[in-house]
This record gives C-alpha cells, sequence and structure tokens, in this order.
C-alpha cells in the first residue's frame, strides 16, 4: 500500500519558491492500478519520484507498505527500490556504454547470483518485453523505442510488488504500446500495484485500470 499525507514540494526557481506538488494525500491499495493524468509539468514526475524515494518532500509523509520513507537516508531508500519498487522513467536512465542485457543485469548484482543465473533471469524477462535480440548490444545504439523497452525490462526483472511508470509508451509507436498494456494487464492478475503517469489516451478507458487521478498544478482534481 502507498500512503501520502498532504505531500508538498517546493523548488527553488532563481530567488522565487515554485510549487511542484501542493498537500497531495492519496492511498492506494496493494493490487491496485491508478493512471496520473495530466500535461506536461503538472507534477505527476515529481509525485513519482517522491514516492521511489529519488527525493525527499518539502512537508507531509509518504508510507510505503507500512514503512515512512519520508525521511529515510538514500541507502534505506535505495534498498527499498532495489526490493520493492520497479520504476519505468521518461528519460530512460540507461547506462549508455553497456549493453541492453548489463543494463537489465545491472539491478541484479547486489542479489549475488551465479553469472549464468544473472543472465537467464535477465534474458526471460527481456523476451517478455520484446527486446531480448538486441541483448548485446549497446544501448546508445538502439532506437528509443527499442531503449524504452530495455528500461521497462529493467524495471520488471525483480519482480517489484510496485511499478512506478512516468509516460511508459511515449517513445513506443501503436503496436508496441498495446503490447506493453497488455503486459500491465497481465501484472494487475498478479497483483503488482501500479501507478502509471501518462496523458496517452489508450490508457483512459482499459478495464484494469482501477482509478484515474488528474493532476494539474502540483494539485489534485477531484
Amino acid at each position: 500500500m502507498i500512503v501520502l499525507h498532504e505531500v508538498c514540494k517546493q523548488f527553488m526557481q532563481g530567488d522565487e519558491e515554485a510549487h511542484a506538488l501542493k498537500k497531495i494525500s492519496l492511498e492506494i491499495k496493494k493490487g491496485e492500478c491508478v493512471v496520473l493524468k495530466g500535461s506536461s509539468g503538472s507534477g505527476k514526475s515529481t509525485l513519482l519520484s517522491l514516492i521511489a524515494g529519488l527525493m525527499q518532500p518539502s512537508s507531509g509523509t509518504i508510507s510505503v507498505d507500512g514503512k515512512e520513507i519520508s525521511k529515510l537516508p538514500e541507502s534505506f531508500s535505495a534498498q527499498l527500490r532495489r526490493k520493492n519498487i520497479g520504476f519505468i522513467f521518461q528519460k530512460f536512465h540507461l547506462i549508455p556504454h553497456l549493453s541492453a542485457l548489463e543494463n537489465v543485469i545491472a539491478p541484479l548484482i547486489p542479489e549475488n547470483l551465479s553469472p549464468n543465473s544473472l543472465e537467464e533471469k535477465a534474458k526471460a524477462v527481456m523476451e517478455q518485453c520484446g527486446i531480448a535480440h538486441k541483448a548485446k548490444m549497446r544501448v546508445n545504439r538502439l532506437s528509443g523505442g527499442e531503449q524504452q523497452r530495455v528500461a521497462i525490462a529493467r524495471a520488471l526483472v525483480n519482480n517489484p510488488s510496485i511499478i512506478l511508470c512516468d509516460e511508459p509508451t511515449a517513445n513506443l509507436d501503436e503496436t508496441l504500446s498495446l503490447a506493453l498494456i497488455a503486459e500491465f494487464a497481465t501484472l494487475k492478475q498478479q497483483g503488482v500495484t501500479q501507478l502509471i503517469a501518462t496523458h496517452d489516451p489508450l490508457f483512459f478507458e482499459l478495464p484494469f485500470v482501477d482509478r484515474i487521478i488528474e493532476i494539474k498544478n502540483g494539485e489534485m482534481i477531484l
């Protein structure tokens, strides 16, 4: 379960304080699929980053699976992300000089698995994401859609209980977008909690989406 209570986030822009999020209170139950709808700059990405522990709120509290992460040191946040959260970033955040396979393996390295086990587990999820045929290629030589599929495979490789997605179909054509949506439907059946930030209309009428929440100017529109 994800619980946010009156979460605010401010950033300094020059000498002025900008309010990215304003008193967001939200509860997402285990296994729910929730879509965050909003235009670019509305605060969706900031909200996902806060839930993932990539940044801390200016005020308010955030709990993930019963643990308040709002003020956790980065080492504990990183451990929580590795074990519980898969994050599909809008800008991928891949390591450009590594191969697709090496990027997918990276989150598994702290698990102390054998090299063969690491490769087998990574290749299995890459096959699932339709990118196994590019396993040995450096990611900086892949197309935007191929890099997105590598990023999705990396997010799924640890079998997380929570998936956070920031514009997951932004670099995919319609065929690949529908294939990814089918994967989200499967994750829903498996009881994985999903929070998807998007302005892609494909997500707004899906039968497995439990709720659509609109974010505008850092506020929830009820």
